[in-house]
């Protein structure tokens, strides 16, 4: 469930270092997670990204501010949001029902008029800032449920791109014996990114293909920077922690047979890893573009049938690795 701040017990000092003109724009943040890492966990979903999947299943967290999203059917057509906004950016269709929204003003308004003025919830924004001191107490309240092995995992979005924010939180956390997960695209900077590993234990990265020209075609970016941390990660640096890396299984686009050898060789040749995990792909994010204004160029798309995820399964163990299918995992 996303949290909301409330009154919480004091953290354990100090706290004094800590600085709090830094904040991180998230868009939810899960307790009890059990499928982000090891264990009963926090997971903390932060804004933007440098990548953009065409099917992202999170469009809500691509942004990196703030922004209005319409709930339609929460929406009681009162009006009151056209009166509030400040840019007349928001009318209704003429079928009645319908709110028809500018978003080249909605999208960079940061007055959040329309979404005060609505008394059903049907406008909210995508995301809130918060400190790391607001984190640190959510942090502190939810850890008597991790047991032993739980801890926190920053997804996304890609939560290296708050740079200054996580080279102060994650050596926090570290120093508070806190377990981190990062659900990471490892494209970002090469040297931030060997300053930061040290405190995180486990990460978690996706190979949507290895062709770098269809990876740059479906996610705006080629695969070279993450191919190579990976590598470097896997083999190249000193660093004790668990690497897993997932395969988004996406049927017509990037689960023909080549690409996924070709990546399971990679894993196992080049990297000396020992498994993959393929997640089907799933339409759960499809409303959340409807309620940011956009087209989901997959919402036609059915989900991977467990036939056709145990055919990719048998190709990855035909390469000599193990293989976990959705959520199905050891850990």
């Amino acid at each position: 469930m996303t949290d909301n701040i409330s009154p919480q017990p004091q953290i354990s000092e100090p706290d004094n270092d800590l600085d709090e003109k830094l904040k991180a724009l998230i868009f939810s943040i899960q307790a009890q997670s059990v499928h982000d890492g090891p264990g009963a966990r926090t997971t903390v979903f932060l804004c933007g990204c440098p990548l953009n999947c065409l099917w992202c299943s999170n469009p809500e967290g691509l942004f990196h501010h703030p922004v209005m999203m319409w709930r339609e059917q929460s929406c009681i057509r009162c009006g009151r949001c056209i009166e509030a906004c400040p840019h007349d950016a928001i009318s209704i269709a003429g079928d009645g029902r319908t709110l028809i929204h500018d978003r080249e003003f909605c999208d960079h308004c940061q007055s959040c008029k329309c979404v005060n003025a609505c008394l059903n919830e049907a406008k909210v924004m995508n995301a809130k800032y918060y400190t790391i001191e607001e984190l640190l107490r959510i942090f502190h309240r939810d850890r008597q449920f991790w047991g032993t092995r739980g801890g926190v995992t920053f997804s996304g979005g890609e939560p290296l791109m708050h740079k200054n924010l996580m080279k102060i939180l994650l050596p926090e956390l570290k120093e508070r014996f806190i377990h981190v997960t990062l659900e990471t695209t490892l494209c970002v900077d090469t040297e931030y990114l060997l300053e930061v590993i040290p405190h995180v234990e486990w990460i978690f990265s996706d190979i949507k293909f290895m062709d770098p020209d269809k990876h740059k075609l479906y996610t705006g970016v080629d695969n070279s920077l993450i191919l190579k941390h990976i590598k470097m990660l896997a083999n190249e640096v000193d660093w004790n922690g668990v690497l897993l890396i997932r395969i988004p299984v996406i049927p017509g686009v990037n689960d023909d047979e080549k690409n996924i050898r070709e990546t399971a060789r990679f894993v196992a040749k080049d990297c000396s890893l020992d498994a993959i995990n393929i997640l089907p792909f799933h339409r759960l994010g499809e409303s959340k573009y409807r309620q940011i204004g956009q087209t989901y160029e997959f919402e036609d798309m059915a989900p991977p049938s467990q036939e056709h995820m145990q055919k990719r399964k048998k190709w990855i163990e035909e390469e000599g690795l193990m293989c976990f299918v959705g959520y199905e995992t050891p850990f």
